[in-house]
């Protein structure tokens, strides 16, 4: 009986090649395999026809999602080329790694050490490195002390460098990976924890029940960390390792197939076993004996398709100076850093611009997996799948990137129209997927009318995991309506927020869900009876406007919303002066947002009833000594719609400019005035210079005080009235007269609040 450990590196081409070599010239009668002992069933299926990688095994517990854990495959994974031969030589394989029944069980708890921490200023034996830190780095990467001590600035360049570019023979190179590990873990045997321990030890048991069955040659493939653990079993006692898998929970686990990305298999994609460059190697595995030069040629295609000028003599030159590179640093062979250092010298022109495209093309690269529908497949999955072919983005689903629906050359924002049925279907799709939290399209803001329009502009990103939160909530519905909506009526309950109900309600409406806008109306009526917080009924208005108003664009009944706004508008105002006394200038900035845009959805709704009762309530605040930014907004809203007169809004002003107020508060109280209002300036240049001659006015101390809030002001101005009033300051400064108008244009009107203003001055 023989066994033999290799020592692997998850998704390394050159592991891969030389682990099935070895499986091929060894023929061992049973492989032993790093993954959870309960994905078996789930693995066999890896390497059936149809599956194409990059695939993730998702395990998680079936009662609470937010316990999962994924194990992505590549082709160039050493794991996927072991499953791949067992199946052609028809060989078993056996998961023996920590069921994920038990780890998922204490995911959330917090392991406690094996060992005990070493002292923080205890030295190490890596200078410059105390004990702790060198002990926190062999957990989070343990190969990277390697690495350092070689002069490679991380795990991932000195195990690219030193074993998969290279030519070496199978057998010596995980001979000499097993030997290099033992003796870093002899070296620091505290760079183990609790759950690496469980995890051997559950390895080395499911080891010797194997070599109880009378296997001949039993091949172990483990992460090379592991392979010195479980390679020395026979020498282990048995009664320890059960010592440390005693009592462990276990909770019910669920297995599926989705689909993974090389984004996301990269570690830029947060991956923690993940590598920088996937598309690279898999370039790798695939050509071995050119990859150089197809990585390279293919960069130079890409270049041509972008509109760049990339020669067949530029891209030669890039594999001359590729391998000239390798040659220096003492490489067998080029890999990706002597790759992306010689096409930015010689294909990309020195553009780094051009540089990162390729990076993100033909480094990381943009492939996604495929699993047929018949692996992995819920009633909600197949609806879902039947409704994207039949609105026709079938095209844009499990694709990598971010895409425009409808994007043309001509209209790269693309856009679909809602008055055309299939258009229509679209929009309910995607909103029913963002009900359900699979986020797949992004609504894009086309403008504060944007409710009555009737297109809607959707940016698309597909993210792998939507195919497992699809059978994830499969359990609330078997269609993507029904799922959405029983979703919403349940995320309703939870809601104590007025603001967030009426966001809700507004988006099943989107969703043309109106089944659950009955039991919405019912609850928005109930919390906002309940609420009293000022500030929370202020920022539920516009949502509820809105709502309000999508139901008049799309001929969908909301009259109770109307009844919900009746009610809740009079205890606002009742409430407004206190709430808006004795704030901070934080507070006070939110208070004149929520205003402004109370303001400004109330008056879309012509309610003259409404109107008057939000009117008074403003005039009673803005004389009531409240924070001096929310009196001046105050005042601009009743002098805009023409509640106070001019005479007394240029009164009221001047007040507000008195030095007995001081710099902060009328700095405040002009911010409040002018919120979002570029164009009163623009327009009524007296205006400018009155409050111009204000900050020339200051002391320097004060102006210091005032800076930051005179720049909040000026900083809701859109950028082109500020582009206008650099222009008349830079008049002023140079004794020139700001022009407002063109020549041959007439004068603005006379405005009366700037005639009462210079009364006042002079």
């Amino acid at each position: 009986m023989q066994t033999r450990t290799f020592g692997i590196r998850h998704h390394g081409p050159g592991s891969a090649r030389r682990l099935r070599g070895e499986l091929e010239r060894w023929q061992p009668d049973l492989i032993l395999l790093e993954a959870p002992a309960d994905s078996l069933p789930a693995l066999l299926q890896l390497t059936e026809p149809g599956m194409l990688p990059p695939l993730a095994l998702v395990l998680y517990e079936a009662k609470n999602i937010e316990r999962a854990s994924f194990y992505p495959f590549a082709r160039f994974s050493p794991e996927y080329q072991a499953l791949d031969w067992a199946r052609e030589a028809d060989v078993e394989v056996r998961p023996i790694d920590l069921p994920a029944q038990i780890y998922l069980a204490q995911r959330e708890d917090k392991p406690l050490s094996l060992f005990p921490e070493p002292e923080v200023d205890e030295p190490s034996a890596i200078p410059g490195k105390t004990r702790a830190a060198l002990t926190a780095q062999l957990r989070r990467d343990p190969l990277s002390v390697i690495a350092e001590l070689a002069g490679y600035p991380d795990s991932e360049t000195w195990w690219d460098a030193t074993l998969e570019r290279t030519d070496r023979d199978g057998e010596q190179t995980f001979a000499a990976i097993l030997d290099i590990v033992s003796d870093l873990r002899a070296t620091f045997p505290e760079a183990s924890d609790t759950e690496n321990e469980q995890r051997e030890a559950y390895m080395r048991g499911e080891i010797r029940k194997a070599l109880k069955q009378g296997f001949q040659r039993i091949a172990i493939v483990v992460g090379a960390w592991h392979g010195p653990a479980v390679h020395d079993t026979v020498t282990r006692k048995a009664s320890t390792d059960k010592a440390i898998l005693r009592g462990l929970p276990k909770v019910k686990v669920s297995q599926a197939w989705v689909p993974w990305s090389f984004p996301r298999l990269s570690r830029q994609g947060g991956y923690g076993a993940g590598v920088t460059s996937p598309a690279w190697y898999a370039t790798l595995f695939d050509f071995p004996e050119r990859a150089v030069d197809r990585w390279m040629a293919q960069a130079a295609i890409l270049l041509r398709e972008e509109g760049f000028e990339a020669s067949p003599a530029m891209a030669t030159e890039g594999v001359g100076l590729a391998t000239t590179l390798a040659t220096l640093r003492e490489h067998e062979h080029a890999g990706i850093a002597e790759l992306e250092e010689a096409v930015l010298s010689t294909l990309a022109a020195g553009k780094r611009e051009r540089l990162e495209l390729i990076h993100r093309r033909l480094t990381v690269g943009e492939r996604v997996g495929f699993v047929p529908p018949d692996v992995t497949t819920v009633p909600l999955l197949e609806d879902l799948r039947a409704e994207v072919k039949s609105t026709r983005m079938s095209k844009l689903w499990e694709v990598a990137g971010e895409h425009y629906l409808k994007a043309t050359k001509s209209d790269p924002r693309g856009g679909i129209d809602l008055r055309q049925a299939n258009d229509l279907r679209k929009s309910h799709l995607l909103h029913r997927l963002n009900l359900l939290d699979i986020h797949w399209g992004k609504l894009q803001p086309s403008g504060p009318d944007s409710l009555s329009s009737f297109k809607e502009v959707w940016l698309l990103e597909w993210q792998p995991e939507f195919s497992l939160l699809v059978i994830e909530r499969g359990s609330y519905g078997n269609t993507v309506a029904t799922a959405a909506a029983a979703f919403a009526r349940e995320r309703a309950a939870a809601l104590t927020g007025v603001r967030q109900l009426a966001e809700l309600t507004l988006h099943c409406l989107r969703a043309a869900l109106p089944e659950v806008v009955p039991r919405m109306m019912q609850l928005l009526r109930s919390r906002a009876a309940e609420t009293t917080d000022v500030s929370s009924l202020l920022a539920a208005l516009p949502a509820l406007v809105q709502t309000s108003r999508y139901g008049d664009s799309r001929k969908t009944d909301t009259t109770a919303l109307l009844v919900v706004i009746d009610e809740l508008l009079p205890r606002l105002v009742a409430s407004l002066t206190a709430a808006a006394t004795n704030l901070d200038d934080e507070r006070g900035q939110e208070m004149v947002e929520l205003l402004a845009a109370a303001n400004y959805h109330l008056a879309q709704l012509d309610n003259e009833l409404l109107d008057v009762i939000w009117l008074e309530g403003l005039t009673r605040t803005a004389a009531a000594g409240v924070h001096p930014g929310v009196e001046g907004h105050c005042l601009r809203i009743l002098y805009d719609r023409e509640v106070i007169s001019a005479e007394e809004a240029a009164t009221r002003f001047s007040r507000a400019l008195s030095r007995a107020h001081g710099a902060p508060a009328i700095a405040g109280w002009i911010g409040g005035f002018l919120h979002g209002s570029g164009q009163l300036l623009l327009h009524h240049p007296p205006l400018y210079h009155l409050i111009d001659e204000w900050v020339a006015g200051l002391e320097w101390e004060d102006f210091e005080g005032v800076l930051a809030l005179l720049r909040r002001t000026f900083s809701t101005f859109s950028v082109y009235d500020r582009q206008r009033l650099m222009k008349m300051t830079e008049a002023a400064t140079t004794e020139k007269p700001a022009e407002q108008t063109g020549p041959g244009q007439p004068p603005p009107p006379p405005d009366p609040l700037v005639d009462h203003l210079l009364e006042w001055m002079v």
